[in-house]
């Protein structure tokens, strides 16, 4: 992996993800909440799926105007472009935050827990999260 970093774009997959949305829109977020739906059922959420989830988590909270202040200049410009779109994706909110609380579950059903609790920085990865996901929940 080449970046790595609590942050939820401190990774290539997020990145790689949000160039999706940019790309794609609203279809980019149904793929990544059908895939991680289909891993929840098979038990795994893998990383790759993982870190696209973080990256619309993140998403949906800027659209809903929740964004970190830290990512808000990364995230305008997309959430601009596809904002409607994406708010007509059916329970996109309660879909993503269920999404994200699947990945914080341990690590023999989420890969991203499993990579973390190989750190000394679970606890920290963990606090974003529960912070992502409180700004998701809240807007």
């Amino acid at each position: 992996m080449g970046a790595w970093g609590v942050g939820s774009f401190d990774n290539d997959g997020s990145q790689d993800w949000l160039t999706d949305f940019a790309e794609f829109g609203a279809t980019a977020a149904t793929d990544i909440l059908d895939a991680c739906a289909d891993a929840v059922a098979s038990g795994y959420v893998d990383s790759d799926i993982g870190m696209g989830v973080v990256a619309l988590a993140e998403v949906v909270a800027a659209a809903l105007g929740k964004p970190d202040e830290d990512l808000a200049d990364q995230l305008e410009e997309p959430v601009e472009n596809h904002k409607d779109a994406l708010m007509d994706v059916d329970n996109v909110q309660a879909r993503t935050s269920e999404a994200l609380e699947a990945l914080m579950g341990d690590a023999e059903t989420s890969e991203l827990y499993d990579l973390w609790a190989e750190t000394d920085e679970l606890d920290d990865w963990l606090t974003q999260m529960k912070t992502l996901r409180a700004r998701l929940d809240t807007a």
